[in-house]
C-alpha cells in the first residue's frame, strides 16, 4: 500500500521534498469548506506537493447546513486552475449551530437524511463537471450513526475511510521508524454497511510527528500500487492528466461572478 499524508492550514509548515523522499506518494488538501471558506494555505501547499512529485487532491468539509449545489460550484471555482487529480467530500459533520460546536456542546443534530442528500449532491454535481475521481471521506461509525441513508449510494463511489487503530498518545519519531513500527494492527478500515471496499485508509489520526511537518499529521495509504494509483487519476506515461474544466458558456453570470470571487480569494487578490 502506497503512503500519504492530508494537511490543511493546520499544518502550516510542510517540507514537501523530505516527505517525498520518505516515500509519501499523495496528498489530500484542504480547499473549502461550506460555501464561506476557502483554506488560506491551499494555494502554497498545492504548489509544494506538486513541484515535489506528489499526486495532489483537493476536499472539501461538507457543511449539511449550507446549500449543496452552492458548495460544490464554490469548491471548483476555487480550485479551478490548479493541478489536482482527485477530489474528496469529507463528510463528517452532524451539527446543526457551529456556535454550539465551538462552545464544546452539541444539541442540535441535523437528520441523516439531511447528511446524507447534501454530501451526495456535492460529489453528483462534481462528477458532472470534472473528469477527476470523486472520493467520500468519513468514518464508519458516523455513517452508520449519523447519515445512515448514506449506505445505499457510498459504494458508488471510491471510499476513503478514518479509522485509527492507535492508543492515543502522541509519538515523535523517523519515517523509517514508523513504517517499521507502527503499521496498523488491522488490515483495513472498518466499512459503511453497503460497502465492501475502500481506496483510501486515514489510519493514525492525530498522534503522529514525522520529519517534514512539526504539526500533528494524518498518514493515510492508498490500496494497491503506485501504478494502481496513477491509473486511478488518469496518470499515463509520466504525465498529468488535463483537468477539464466546465464549460464557461454554460455556466450562468452568479456562477461565472462566484468561479472569479473564489479564485480571487483563494489567491489572495483584490476584485
Amino acid at each position: 500500500m502506497i503512503l500519504g499524508i492530508d494537511v490543511s492550514r493546520w499544518q502550516a509548515k510542510v517540507d514537501w521534498s523530505l516527505m517525498k523522499s520518505n516515500g509519501v506518494e499523495f496528498v489530500f488538501i484542504k480547499a473549502t469548506q461550506g460555501n464561506y471558506m476557502t483554506d488560506q494555505m491551499m494555494v502554497k501547499h498545492v504548489e509544494g506537493a506538486s513541484k515535489a512529485g506528489m499526486i495532489v487532491g483537493l476536499y472539501h468539509w461538507c457543511d449539511p447546513t449550507v446549500d449543496a449545489e452552492s458548495q460544490a460550484l464554490y469548491f471548483l471555482n476555487a480550485i479551478s486552475g490548479l493541478p489536482y487529480k482527485m477530489l474528496s467530500a469529507d463528510v463528517e459533520q452532524q451539527w446543526g449551530d457551529w456556535k454550539e460546536w465551538s462552545n464544546g456542546r452539541v444539541t442540535k443534530i441535523l437528520s441523516p437524511n439531511v447528511i446524507s442528500d447534501n454530501a451526495k449532491k456535492i460529489v453528483e454535481t462534481w462528477s458532472k463537471r470534472t473528469k477527476a475521481p470523486a472520493v467520500v471521506y468519513s468514518r464508519a461509525s458516523f455513517i452508520n450513526s449519523y447519515a445512515k441513508p448514506a449506505q445505499s449510494w457510498l459504494s458508488k463511489y471510491p471510499l476513503w475511510m478514518a479509522h485509527y487503530p492507535y492508543k492515543s498518545s502522541t509519538v515523535r519519531t523517523t519515517w523509517q521508524d514508523f513504517q517499521t513500527n507502527y503499521k496498523p494492527s488491522i488490515s483495513g478500515p472498518a466499512l459503511p454497511a453497503g460497502s465492501s471496499k475502500w481506496t483510501f485508509w486515514q489510519f493514525t489520526g492525530d498522534k503522529f510527528i514525522l520529519p517534514g511537518c512539526e504539526s500533528l499529521l494524518d498518514v493515510n495509504y492508498y490500496n494497491g500500487d503506485l501504478a494502481a494509483l496513477k491509473k486511478f487519476c488518469g496518470i499515463q506515461g509520466g504525465t498529468s492528466p488535463v483537468i477539464t474544466e466546465p464549460d464557461p458558456s454554460t455556466l450562468t453570470v452568479e456562477e461565472r461572478l462566484a468561479k472569479l470571487e473564489a479564485q480571487a480569494k483563494a489567491h489572495g487578490w483584490t476584485l
